[in-house]
């Protein structure tokens, strides 16, 4: 919660400060035009308010683990301010809910199946450039960073029927120590397995019709999520979603 906050402050302080640089050179540009005849464009510092949904898919991958994919739903608010030559700065929250249904084998038909529900919020801060076609229609393109926090991130793990029951019990006995598998349920982050915060460069772009957008966009993990050894672990996603204007 207290990274949550420090992160929100940023992002206010963030956009203050291009709102007060935004009316200084609009203030600037009124003295200019004054002494000139030729007019200095000026910005339209009207915040646009968006509600935006949508599909996301994303991957858990490391060096020393197999990757897992998630699929799952994405909505949330944002908040366009525009700048000055078509570019604008992009912020919100957006909820994000996840899920993977990976099964893993072994020798001897034994698998082991991992369920995982993942619950996230993204902070993101682009700046987009925008290129209008018509009075209706544009196209626009994005990038900066994305503060990704984790929820929760819940893990059921289950094995094959070859290891269960007491007839199994030295099948079971010798896998799990041979992997280190248990079949238990995990919480990653209440159990300090990962970071909450995932930093992450975000890309994309997409096209805009009167107050209805379509866009789509990646974004790359940064730093190391593993807290329990020196090995890597990242998060990063893609997503494409729809939102209106308002």
């Amino acid at each position: 919660m207290r990274t949550l906050l420090r992160i929100s402050f940023f992002v206010i302080f963030f956009v203050s400060s291009f709102t007060v640089c935004a009316q200084k050179s609009e203030i600037t540009s009124s003295v200019i035009s004054t002494k000139n005849t030729a007019s200095v464009p000026k910005a339209d510092k009207s915040f646009i308010y968006a509600i935006e949904g949508g599909y996301i898919n994303s991957m858990l991958y490391g060096s020393s683990v197999s990757s897992t994919y998630f699929n799952g739903a994405r909505v949330g608010a944002t908040a366009n301010y525009n700048l000055i030559n078509n570019f604008s700065l992009l912020t919100g929250v957006l909820y994000s809910v996840v899920y993977s249904d990976k099964k893993q084998g072994y020798p001897n038909l034994t698998f082991v199946e991992y369920y995982t529900l993942g619950h996230f919020l993204d902070i993101p801060l682009h700046i987009t450039y925008n290129l209008p076609l018509n009075k209706n229609l544009k196209v626009f393109a994005f990038a900066g960073p994305n503060f990704n926090i984790g929820l929760s991130l819940k893990q059921d793990i289950t094995f094959s029927d070859n290891l269960i029951g007491d007839e199994n019990l030295a099948a079971y006995n010798a896998f799990k120590t041979f992997t280190g598998i248990e079949p238990k349920p995990i919480e990653f982050y209440k159990e300090s397995l990962l970071n909450r915060l995932n930093l992450q460069v975000g890309v994309g772009g997409g096209v805009q019709w009167k107050s209805y957008q379509l866009k789509s966009g990646y974004d790359f993990g940064i730093n190391n999520l593993n807290k329990v050894d020196t090995g890597n672990l990242h998060l990063k996603g893609w997503y494409v979603t729809f939102s209106y204007d308002f």
